[in-house]
This record gives structure tokens, sequence and C-alpha cells, in this order.
């Protein structure tokens, strides 16, 4: 949106330089894309005044000049034919950009230089409209009005001295669209008061209502339609300064009715339409939709195809206006015009979004409905029209305006916490101070009675800003005004967490983690035969009347259920499963629980995790790899940090359970929750799978007891971290995890990451033993470790293994 300097400074008092005042806006959420100083385009041209000329010595068709530009006689040598003496006309100087070449066959512009033409050395030229681009007349050359200062700048003279911003207006910012809307946010930032133009209109002593009707059939469409007549209007050109105005951001003159409802919106920022009031049968306006499949002809003179949910404008005999986005040819502004009616409402976004996607058709007026106008302006639109045709084009304003607003649109209230408003800027703002900025923007504070302002405040939003909805939007509002380079860069944030565990969220969390990592969810019968339910335990649920012998009994455990899906699976031929489950598993008077919904039973929630065949597929350089205990062991791993679960351990057990013939046991915080493993090969063969499945089935119920309600956070570390290897070679049959724990416990706070990299048996080491090699990393939260300190853990770090496990430093 193009917004001009000259004309913002009619509502706000701007004594910067246009380049800080574009960095001001963009700082402010309106960003500036382009300055453009209009009078640039003629800078090194003055007007002149032709005191002598004479004929050229060598030429008949050139004539020798004298013009004087104040400062100086410039000598020039011209080909016009009607250059003469005592004209005031366009000088251009040595070094000016010409803007078009009438003799170059695309008009490039070039730059003028001291020339000699047939002898004569010229100073300057005396320029045609066509070579300043202002026309296309090449035969003569411009001559300016006799009131012309004499040695001023040719842009002064032309109305260009003006700057002109090109601003990016976000789509949540209708408010912006308009001239006072950016003054409104310079006033907020300068600490200056917008000033509004005072509307004095004449009214005469003829009712409105008298001479037209408005009925809105569809309200939800346009809540509010607002119109004024004017008899007596005298149609013609738009004055200069007007004309300048719309032409400085874009608009093209057209009349002086039209120039002036175009004005109106880009000073107010609502869309206005003047319809010829005697081309409006039975002069009633009606607001309905179209009927589908109908057409219109634009204002474009092009034929619209209607839908029935277009919203459109009636008279008493058809379609005169598509509601909001562009009049039609059949009631437009013409020489004739003597009477005019001018439209002011406020339509739904929602509805000229749909019509203008639909047509194809953008236009001033739909781009600012569409984003939300504001409904509680109209009649200052309107009347604001209606001084401006009263003063330029004459004519007789009748007595109140016609307004259907059935039902007030009223301002927003949003309550604002000014503890969360500083917590999320970083910001220590009290409440005085951020209903001060808020009020720079005219969202005021309501006083509550009994209301502590300093845990929670209430503003009423103004209907301008229909993009302040929530507490946060107020937050964004507090940032522009209160100026982003003003809020100073914290070097640490403030983290906030639940202050309760994750509940019934926990499940889907894991299953949203789940199915990220490629895994596919399975729903089993929680009903099976009895043999296959005591496989996991003795004490079984038997259902008291079974609809069939396979489902007598209540599940133990969800992997018979998984195996059966495996089967399935494979018969049909996918072989690569990476498979889940959530569901229950029963137990009759195991560990009997207080507050068990049916005494001497219970009921486990759990999880099952299952993979089989190819973790890994072949790649070129590599062979295919099939899935094992460890991609499964993996996968827990990240699923527990994934939900904040630590002090976990995974213990190896005797493979004489009937489910597992490999397996660990998953401890979290001291209790066991579940397990690992690779299924016996005995129950394989009774579910019919041929290939090796593993899996993991663990107690959520547990899980979501582990998960501590209490969340801390700890900053990055501000200093080095100090890398070391360890290996030591200790007997075959030591578990890892003890020797681990050992290292952790030796390294104390400074340890901060241990991981096993690399495992040996061979020649190098006696039979019966293992090296193992440990990556460690120190850390220090207050200072530089030095290697005084490192030597002196690693020493400690050595001593505990070879004391605790007789294990042997390897060089």
């Amino acid at each position: 949106m193009r917004i001009s300097l000259n004309w913002l400074r009619e509502y706000v008092d701007v004594k910067v330089s246009a380049e800080e005042l574009a960095t001001q806006l963009t700082m402010a959420g309106l960003e500036v894309e382009s300055i453009d100083h209009l009078g640039d385009k003629y800078r090194g041209f003055v007007v002149g005044e032709v005191v002598q000329t004479a004929r050229h010595p060598n030429a008949d068709k050139l004539t020798l000049c004298k013009v004087d530009v104040k400062k100086d006689v410039l000598r020039i040598v011209c080909g016009a034919p009607n250059v003469a003496a005592g004209q005031r006309v366009a000088v251009g100087f040595i070094g000016a950009l010409v803007p078009r070449n009438q003799h170059a066959p695309a008009g490039e512009p070039f730059t003028l230089s001291r020339v000699k033409i047939r002898g004569e050395e010229s100073f300057g030229m005396i320029c045609s409209e066509y070579e300043l681009d202002l026309g296309d007349d090449k035969d003569g050359i411009m001559v300016l009005k006799s009131h012309a200062e004499i040695g001023s700048d040719l842009s002064q003279y032309l109305g260009l001295d003006d700057t002109v911003f090109e601003i990016g207006i976000t789509p949540n910012r209708p408010d912006a669209m308009s001239h006072i809307g950016v003054a409104r946010e310079v006033a907020a930032s300068y600490g200056t008061k917008l000033k509004l133009p005072a509307v004095k209109l004449k009214e005469s002593k003829a009712l409105t209502r008298k001479v037209a009707k408005i009925l809105v059939a569809e309200k939800s469409g346009c809540p509010r339609y607002t119109a004024r007549v004017m008899f007596g209007v005298r149609i013609g050109e738009s004055p200069e300064w007007l004309r300048k105005r719309l032409e400085a951001v874009n608009i093209r003159p057209v009349n002086n009715v039209v120039d002036i409802t175009n004005y109106v919106l880009m000073e107010i920022g609502h869309p206005l339409h003047a319809f010829d009031y005697d081309k409006l049968n039975a002069h009633t306006i009606i607001v309905r939709r179209a009927k589908q499949g109908d057409q219109f002809i634009t204002l474009d003179h092009k034929t619209r195809q209607l839908k029935d949910d277009t919203l459109m404008i009636y008279d008493a005999d058809g379609y005169v206006a598509i509601a909001g986005i562009v009049g039609g040819a059949n009631t437009e502004i013409s020489e004739t015009t003597k009477n005019i009616f001018i439209e002011s409402a406020y339509f739904d976004p929602r509805w000229i979004r749909r019509t203008s996607k639909f047509l194809g058709l953008s236009t001033e007026a739909s781009q600012r409905f569409e984003r939300g106008s504001d409904p509680n302006i109209t009649l200052r639109a309107v009347d604001r029209a209606a001084e401006l045709i009263q003063r330029i084009c004459g004519g007789e304003a009748l007595h109140a305006a016609l307004d259907a607003y059935p039902q007030k649109l009223k301002a927003r209230m949003v309550n604002l916490r000014p503890e969360k408003a500083n917590e999320v800027l970083g910001t220590k703002l009290g409440a005085r101070t951020i209903s001060g900025l808020l009020r720079k923007i005219e969202i005021k504070e309501i006083r509550a009675p009994g209301r502590s302002r300093s845990e929670r405040l209430a503003f009423s939003v103004p209907t301008f800003r229909p993009d302040i909805e929530r507490e946060i939007d107020l937050v964004e509002e507090i940032a522009r005004i209160y100026g982003y380079n003003n809020i100073e860069t914290q070097k640490c944030g403030k983290v906030s967490f639940h202050s309760q565990a994750p509940g019934e969220s926990l499940i889907d969390h894991l299953r949203e983690c789940l199915a990220g990592s490629g895994f596919a969810e399975i729903i089993s019968n929680s009903m099976q035969e009895v043999s296959i339910a005591s496989i996991a335990s003795s004490n079984i649920v038997h259902i008291g009347n079974p609809i069939t012998r396979d489902m007598a009994a209540l599940r133990t455990s969800l992997l018979p259920g998984m195996l059966q899906i495996i089967r399935n699976n494979l018969f049909h031929g996918s072989k690569d499963l990476r498979l889940f489950e959530f569901g229950q598993a029963y137990f009759r008077d195991v560990s009997s629980r207080e507050g068990s919904p049916v005494p001497g039973y219970t009921e486990e929630n759990r999880l099952i995790i299952a993979c089989s065949g190819v973790a890994s597929p072949p790649a070129w350089d590599t062979p295919a790899r099939s899935a094992d205990l460890y991609d499964l062991k993996g996968e827990l791993e990240t699923l527990f940090r994934k939900i904040l679960l630590d002090n976990i351990k995974f213990i190896p057990y005797p493979t004489t359970k009937a489910l597992t013939d490999m397996g660990l046991l998953i401890e979290i915080h001291g209790v066991i929750a579940g397990e690992i493993g690779r299924v016996h090969k005995g129950l394989m063969t009774r579910f019919e799978v041929e290939q090796e499945v593993f899996f993991a089935e663990v107690n959520t119920d547990l899980l979501l007891e582990k998960i501590s309600s209490r969340r801390t956070f700890k900053p990055l570390g501000k200093y080095p971290l100090v890398t070391r290897d360890v290996a030591f070679v200790v007997d075959e049959n030591l578990a890892v995890g003890d020797i681990e724990e050992s290292i952790r416990e030796a390294g104390g706070s400074l340890l901060r990451r241990l991981e096993l990299f690399d495992t040996y048996r061979g020649n190098q080491i006696h039979s019966g033993k293992k090296s193992l090699a440990f990556a460690l990393e120190f850390l220090s939260e207050d200072h530089t470790l030095t290697q005084e300190e490192i030597d002196r853990v690693m020493h400690n770090i050595i001593t505990a293994v070879s004391k605790k496990f007789d294990g042997v430093l390897r060089g």
C-alpha cells in the first residue's frame, strides 16, 4: 500500500526524515518496502523564463534562446517551433537525466551534456511534455503557467514535492490500510496526538428516508448498511490537489465524485460506492444473494458469472453492484449525473473473500472488506464523503443518513495478565505502563471493581482492530508500542513446564512417537483360548459364559495377540514388521490393589512393541541387516527419553520363562516395569511364525507413576567439554551396566556423559576376559576444567573399577 508523507502530515506532526520514519514504521510492524521521492525524477530540472530568442545562424529550424533560471541566464539551442520570449518553460541542467528521448525508438532516458549543435554551444535543454514523461506531445516545448516561479524546482511546480512509502500490510492489519491508520501508529510511536479531520456537513431539511429505501435481506452478509442521498451535484474534473493526492498513491482520477470516494477510502480506510440516484429503480437498495447462474456487467464492462452465495446489491429491478467488490455499469456516475446515492456499508469478510476468489477479482474495496473493515465507521465515512462532495461538487445533502444496523457490533473485551506479558517479552512493565501503552492505539482499560490490576487487566478493543482476540495479541501490541529495541536481550529465558504428569495424554504422546519411528499400531482381541492366556500367567480370568472356546479367558499378556497378527502378515507376504499395541492385561487375585473396580481381580494397562524381519534394507555398500534385541532396546530408550523418564536399567534374567529364550527386565526407579526379549522358539512354533520376533512389553501404569510431576531445566554449559577415553580388561561375565554405575559414582558431578563405544575379545587379552572401551565427557558449570582436575577424576575412576571389579587398565 502507498502512503503519501504530505498527506500523512495532515493527521500527525512528523518532524523526522522520511528514512527515519520508515525505520520506525518497520519496527512497529508496518514494513516499509521502498521509499519513493517523487521529486527525484525531475532532479536537475527548474522553471525558467525565455528572455530572448534568435534565429540559429546555421539551421533554419533551430532557435538560440537565452533562458533566465534566476541564478544564471543560460544559452540553449532549441528545436521546438513554439518557443518564444516571455514563456515560462521546463529547463534541464547539464547532468540531469531526461526521462524520455523522443529521438530514440523506445524513448530511453538519457543524460544531458554540454554539446555543440550546428556550431553553437548549448548549456541545457528546454523540454517537451514527452521528454518529461508528462504527455505524448513531441512537437513543441511544454509551456508552463505564467505564475510559475522562476528558478523553482520543476517537481515543486508539478506538485511532486512528496515522498511515498510502499508499505507491506500484513493480512491481519486492515486498520493500517489508510493514511489515518498509519498516522495512528506514527502518533503512538512518537507520543504525539492523532488529528482527525472535522466533518462539517450542511444538511437540508428534506429527509433522506422520504426519497430512498434500504432493505437488508441477508443480514449475516451485511450487518450494517449506511447511505446518503445528495441532489444537484455537478460532475466534472477534480481539483488539482485531489488529483495529485490520488496519483501519488497510484489511483487514476475519474471524476470528482468517484475521486472523492477514493480519497475517503485512502484517508479513512473504509470503502464507499456512489450510484447514480436516478438510475436506481424505485430509489431502493436491497442486499441479498444472487441467483445461481445469473450474469452481471460490472464497471469495467465485463460480464461476471454469479453464484447463489454471491452477495449482491439490487434495486427494485435487478442487480446494481457486487457487494463490497465492484459496482455495475448500469448505475455508474457519468457526466449527466445530477443526483447521487452514496453507499457506506460493512460486509462480512467471509462473504467478500469467497466471492473475490471465485470471480478472480480483487479491488481496493475487496482488499479491505475481506480483511475486516470497521463496522462502526460507516456513518463517519459517508458524512466525510458528502462534505467533500458538497465543497467540491456543490449539491444538497439530505437530512439524516439511512442506517440499517439492527444489531450493533460492540468492542471486544480481552483480558491480560501483566505477569504473563512480562514473562513472554522479558520485561518488567507495570500495570499502569501497560495500560498507557495500549491507550496510545485506542485500546482502553476497563476498570473492574474488586479486581487487582497486578493480577489481571481488562481492555476494550476497538472494532477497527478485528485481529486482536486473545491475550497474546495484546502482548504483541505492547511489544510493538514499547519498542522492540527497548526490550533487553536476555541471556537466559524462562522455561515453563506442566505442573502435573501427562495423565491420559501420555498414551497419545507415546502413540505419536512410535508412529513417527515407523511402527504401525494394531488392535488384537483381549479374549483368548485358556491355554494361550495361561502362557504368561496361571492367574487367568475365566469368562463365565464364553461365546466360543477361543474366547474363554482374558489375556494375561499382549504377546499372543501380537504373534497372531504377525503370523497373518507373514502368510500374506509381509515379512518386515514393526508393530505396537496399547491394551489391557487381566489377572485373578494378583497383588489385589486398593480401589480395584472388581475385588480379587487386577487390570493393567500395557504397551507391546515388536519387530521382525529386516531392520535395514540392503544398499550398494552394505548388506541387509535383520532386526535384533538391540534395535528394540534402542527404540525403548528413545521413547523413555521423549517422555523425560530417567533412572532406567535393563537387567538380564535367566531364560527359563515361557515367553523368551533371551531377554532383559526393564527396571524403572527400582521397580520392574516390563521385559524385552526374543520370543521363545516353542511359542513361535505354536503360532506358526518361522522368523525371529523381538518384543518389549511395558506396564504403562507404572510409567505414569514414575514420570515426575516436577520438571527442571538446566542451561547449556558455558565452559568447554573435556573428553577422555578409557578401556578396562575385566572378566567376561561382568555386566557392563555395573561397571558404568561404578564409573558414574567415581566421576561425580563433573562426569556429564558416559558411553561404551567398543568391546574386544581376542588374542591380545586372556581367555575369559573382555576389553570395554568407554568415552567420557567432563564439564564444570562454573569454570574451565584444568588438567589437574581431569587427572584426579580419571584416577578415581580407574581406582574404583580396579578395586571393585579387578579391572585392569588397558594401554
